[in-house]
């Protein structure tokens, strides 16, 4: 174990509260599902016959609740959550920068396909899952609603937070409904003042994470097209999304394919569909170990739409050329800006696999 490098004792009070915001996150991401989960059954258990009703009550619910988050979920989410200054705060730890490279119009739907997933997809969370980085400032009509997988939405309590966030499921059908749905302003779906969806796909998924250390930027998407065959279907135009940054926020031991760690690591990806990225961070008090992210610049840069025509029931050939499309997009998307985000840029590069 190497030296720990300890936090001043003079850190403002400011700085203090922005790393309290964000090791609460990791808090609630890492342990808040699993904490929700065994509290509900608890209350179910032991509460009093009151507790006890509500809890079944609220199962329903859930059971019944399902085909309405299977299916785009309830709009926007909720603002004031969405705008909450805690937000504010964790934006400003890293710091979170958003930039637009064009405009975008809110009479069509898109369907952002962003990368890199790093541990935990801090970039896509903070500036598509709240709106600290002003998204609806640069993208004015339009919603972000961030992808994820269908399990997460049946977990008590848990699940009400993703609502308010404006997370939608991972079920297919979910997302062609928000890629397809009406753009007129006086349509009751946009009620809420938005005309368009932005459906946020983290495409490289967990997988992705197990490459996750600084400067290394290889990507999971060379197989992954079935996010170009939704686009295609609703034909929505693809919105290539770059995270700078992202991979600098954690490190992990060496795990080249083959090594023990990474056998395990695929044999528990495989099994459960969860991938344990081994990452270190920094601690609350100490910059060495620990599972706050570490204090990098994350830049997100949302690059112009890969246009495509709206097919029913697309070939493979067409879905192939349209990944194609989209790889070469986002290639240029991450050289063009790579100077700017990137210190040692000239010896990155873009992997794709």
């Amino acid at each position: 174990m190497g030296k720990i490098e300890w936090a001043p004792l003079n850190v403002p009070m400011r700085r203090r509260i922005e790393t309290l915001s964000t090791a609460l996150w990791m808090w609630l991401i890492l342990f808040g599902e699993l904490g929700m989960l065994i509290s509900y059954f608890l209350l179910l258990i032991y509460g009093n016959l009151f507790i006890k009703s509500l809890c079944v009550i609220y199962g329903y619910f859930i059971y019944t609740d399902r085909k309405v988050t299977l299916n785009g979920g309830r709009g926007q989410g909720v603002t004031w959550w969405r705008e909450l200054f805690w937000w504010k705060l964790y934006q400003s730890y890293f710091p979170a920068k958003l930039h637009k490279t064009v405009d975008l119009d809110p009479n069509r739907n898109y369907l952002f396909a962003a990368f890199p997933h790093g541990v935990l997809g801090l970039g896509a969370f903070i500036n598509f899952a709240t709106n600290a980085t002003g998204f609806h400032d640069k993208f004015p009509k339009i919603r972000s609603r961030p992808v994820t997988l269908n399990f997460h939405f049946v977990i008590p309590f848990f699940r009400e937070l993703l609502l308010s966030w404006g997370l939608v499921s991972a079920n297919p059908n979910s997302i062609l409904s928000l890629l397809k749905a009406p753009n007129k302003p006086d349509h009751p779906l946009n009620d809420d003042g938005y005309t368009a969806n932005a459906v946020v796909i983290v495409v490289g998924g967990a997988a992705e994470s197990l490459h996750c250390r600084p400067n290394n930027y290889t990507l999971v998407l060379r197989k992954r097209k079935g996010f170009c065959k939704l686009a295609i279907k609703a034909g929505t135009p693809l919105v290539p999304v770059m995270t700078f940054g992202e991979v600098d926020l954690f490190d992990q031991p060496p795990n080249p394919p083959g090594s023990r760690l990474r056998r395990f690591q695929e044999f528990v990806k495989n099994t459960t569909g969860i991938a344990p990225a081994a990452f270190v961070g920094r601690g609350f008090f100490q910059y060495s170990y620990g599972l706050i992210p570490r204090r990098k610049p994350l830049n997100t840069v949302v690059g112009a739409p890969v246009e495509v025509t709206q097919i029913d029931n697309p070939t493979q050939e067409q879905v192939d050329e349209v990944h194609e499309r989209f790889c070469r997009a986002l290639d240029n998307l991450f050289e063009t800006y790579k100077s700017r985000f990137i210190a040692d840029y000239k010896n990155v590069k873009l992997v794709m696999e």
